[in-house]
């Protein structure tokens, strides 16, 4: 069964063809990729001409962001013969990847790829286009995470990452602001971390064996054989020089960072997180214990089991 000839991305799909496989990193924002994408460039990957000092593509955002806001989360149209072709993406992908490629040496078809949070959103699309592009997933422990300010879900762009859909107004009765971000800024982090990861896991098991997912607290704690597995993964030219370079400016000392944070707060936090903290193994066992108050006691749940059910037989 061959994939359907998408009317705005098949044209592209065949141009880019020549190029080598490109390697995508993407994961929730403060996930520390910073280091991965410094890895990369010293590897020998050519990780975009245009970067801000975190090591995202600049050249990539204005795609991330035109598919995010028009698209995201349901891409089908870009996917049916039948729709039109949408020349706006068309021209805003050739010119992404226009800029994102100066400098870089066609004729050596060296390795390349790029770094950017977001690109979360945008996998499928990235999937048709590369075929074989290969992806690796940075994942940190939502805790530590939810204790980064960043950007509250403020407009809708900013709402479609958070909740995927930019008609939510509001959650839980807080108002979705900026000075309601600033003022619980831990619970709307927490948020934001558990859709990135779960977003990014669901696409990213799809991609079978070109997806890769690493653990931030692993690359900090145990980096030379961690770092080896992703430089070979992607395919980095000189992963001994990138090693021996990196290997000095790691540290672990961010990590578990929220330990550091009232209980309140990281009580707050896992109250929204605990779930998927305990699926990818952050959390050994659940720390919560049933509440000792008497309406959530087992004396309550069975008597209002027992209610139920007699209602249900009358």
């Amino acid at each position: 069964m061959t994939d359907p000839v998408s009317p705005t991305l098949g044209p592209l799909r065949a141009e880019f063809a020549p190029l080598p496989n490109p390697v995508i990193i993407f994961n929730k924002s403060h996930s520390g990729s910073r280091v991965l994408a410094e890895l990369m460039t010293a590897g020998g990957v050519f990780m975009g001409a245009h970067c801000n000092e975190s090591g995202d593509s600049l050249d990539m955002l204005d795609l991330v962001t035109f598919l995010v806001g028009k698209y995201y989360p349901d891409y089908s149209r870009l996917w049916a013969a039948n729709s039109p072709a949408d020349e706006e993406l068309a021209s805003l992908v050739r010119s992404s990847f226009q800029g994102h490629f100066e400098g870089y040496d066609r004729q050596a078809a060296m390795p390349w790829g790029w770094k950017l949070c977001e690109t979360t959103y945008i996998l499928p699309v990235l999937d048709y286009l590369f075929p074989q592009a290969k992806f690796i997933h940075l994942i940190r422990d939502g805790r530590d995470v939810a204790f980064c300010d960043h950007h509250g879900p403020s407009d809708a762009w900013w709402r479609k990452i958070y909740f995927n859909t930019d008609r939510i107004q509001t959650l839980h009765g807080m108002r979705l602001t900026g000075p309601a971000y600033r003022r619980r800024s831990p619970v709307f982090n927490a948020l934001h971390w558990m859709n990135s990861v779960t977003v990014g896991m669901n696409f990213g098991m799809m991609l079978r064996e070109r997806y890769l997912e690493v653990r931030y607290e692993e690359l900090c704690g145990n980096f030379v054989p961690v770092a080896q597995r992703v430089l070979e993964f992607a395919g980095a030219p000189d992963p001994e020089a990138a090693m021996r370079r990196m290997e000095p400016k790691v540290h672990a000392t961010s990590v578990g960072k929220f330990r550091r944070h009232s209980r309140r707060d990281v009580r707050q936090v896992m109250e929204i997180i605990k779930p998927l903290l305990l699926s990818l193994g952050y959390l050994r066992e659940d720390p919560e214990r049933p509440s000792w108050s008497l309406w959530h006691s087992a004396i309550a749940d069975k008597l209002t089991d027992r209610l139920r059910q007699s209602r249900r037989r009358k």
